[in-house]
């Protein structure tokens, strides 16, 4: 073996060296507290309410038109979309790092002195190819972080978009709830405009006094003042929802009446691992984590040499026949930097324990979120329940203090305070009903969106 071969031998023993000396940095999952099931719901069924498609979960063909709307529309969702692009383009821009750079360039001068009265011209022209060999894996780390912050910025879009679902019904549920309420207001009014007609005749014919007019025509009147805030209430909620929409205000159409929004009546939340599987802002979180471990690795690397080649070749324009080429390499590290390269990666360090902790309270989060939707549903429901009844005994109670007033054995007093509690009875039961259906919603989204 000749020594060029041998020196060559060499090279490649000491860049296998090398290579074996890469940082990176292994990734392992925060300790998290293990539970078995959820505090409000035993079932360990492997479905999860979450993995419905959020069109099977909507009975309304409207609320889903609207909720297909807003996900073409929202300008919300469409700038996560734009930021995606950015992210997916810095990922690409950190992969060319792993790629030789070619440049070119073209020089030109002119020389005359003083002692040869001849002009001198040059005009060269050069191709540059230089590459940087990632030794320590500092372009391989940066790379990693920046493919995890794209998968992050993927993950967001799956967090927006579900929240858009959510918020999308959550209105239209607020809104059919107060359309329901209008209804009660009018009839309301209407009835006492009935009773009203009764209790004037009444009057005029000097069977009652005054008193019981006045009661009717007040109660008529605050009927017709909570009626003009619920107006005002139905117009605003569509306003809002035009602009989750991406739309200017519009009248927003309706479907199903509130009453007939019918849901399952259990709802498999499945075990509670799906959280860490499925919710986006675990995932983003996790992402992020990635990421930074990668930042960490790529700074470790700096404390290390970094080798650079370059390739020169050109040519002098004014004489083709001149060539010319040139090999060289770079050898630059740190001595003496007076701790900064060190500093640099106790604060990655400390910025990737900072993170640790945010992924900790997002699962925390997850777990309340889900908690808090199933005690929701399980207390609307039973609170839906008991106004149902209150209802029924409201409207009892009412039609026998008519009998008994027109008996004359109560006062109309006691009349119109049952009315009055029978319109507040009905207020509260559709009420109870909204919030009902909007903690499914809210179960659904924290689940992770059935994205």
């Amino acid at each position: 073996m000749n020594k060029r071969h041998l020196k060559y031998c060499l090279i490649i023993t000491v860049f296998i060296g090398f290579s074996s000396c890469k940082i990176q940095k292994d990734y392992v999952a925060p300790q998290l507290e293990e539970v078995s099931n959820y505090r409000n719901n035993i079932t360990t069924d492997s479905t999860n309410f979450a993995n419905i498609s959020w069109w099977e979960i909507f009975n309304d063909t409207t609320l889903v038109a609207l909720i297909e709307e807003g996900l073409n529309n929202n300008l919300t969702l469409q700038n996560t979309v734009s930021l995606i692009k950015q992210s997916q383009l810095q990922l690409e821009i950190a992969g060319t790092q792993l790629y030789p750079s070619v440049n070119y360039g073209v020089a030109g001068d002119i020389t005359k002195n003083t002692i040869a009265s001849a002009t001198t011209q040059n005009v060269i022209a050069a191709a540059n190819v230089s590459y940087t060999l990632d030794v320590w894996g500092r372009i391989k780390n940066q790379n990693e972080a920046a493919l995890q912050a794209y998968l992050a910025t993927e993950m967001a879009r799956n967090q927006v978009q579900a929240t858009l679902v959510t918020q999308i019904a959550t209105i239209y549920f607020t809104l059919r709830d107060v359309d329901n309420k209008i209804i009660v207001a009018e009839n309301m009014i209407n009835s006492l405009n009935e009773f009203k007609d009764v209790i004037e005749a009444r009057y005029n014919g000097g069977f009652i006094s005054k008193v019981d007019l006045n009661q009717v025509t007040i109660n008529q009147k605050e009927a017709e003042v909570t009626l003009q805030a619920l107006f005002r209430g139905r117009g605003q909620l569509e306003n809002t929802l035009s602009t989750v929409l991406g739309s200017t205000p519009k009248s927003i159409t309706r479907g199903l009446p509130l009453q007939n929004q019918v849901f399952p009546s259990k709802f498999p939340t499945g075990v509670p691992v799906n959280l860490l599987q499925r919710r986006p802002s675990i995932l983003i979180s996790e992402r992020k984590l990635k990421a930074q471990l990668a930042v960490i690795g790529a700074t470790e690397a700096l404390r290390y040499p970094n080798f650079t080649l370059s390739l020169d070749l050109g040519t002098q324009i004014t004489k083709p026949s001149l060539l010319f080429s040139s090999i060289a390499g770079n050898i630059v590290g740190p001595i003496f930097n007076k701790g900064r390269i060190d500093k640099s990666i106790q604060i990655e360090e400390e910025k990737f324990n900072q993170l640790v902790i945010e992924y900790e309270q997002a699962y925390l989060l997850a777990f309340q979120e889900v908690e808090d939707a199933l005690i929701g549903i399980d207390t609307y429901h039973n609170e839906f329940e008991i106004r149902k009844e209150q209802l029924q005994l409201s409207q009892e109670a009412l039609n026998l203090s008519w009998v008994r007033y027109n008996e004359g054995v109560t006062s109309f007093l006691e009349f119109i305070n049952l009315q009055t509690s029978l319109f507040n009875s009905q207020l509260k039961a559709s009420d109870s009903y909204k919030l009902y259906l909007q903690s499914i919603v809210k179960l659904y989204l924290a689940l992770g969106g059935g994205w």
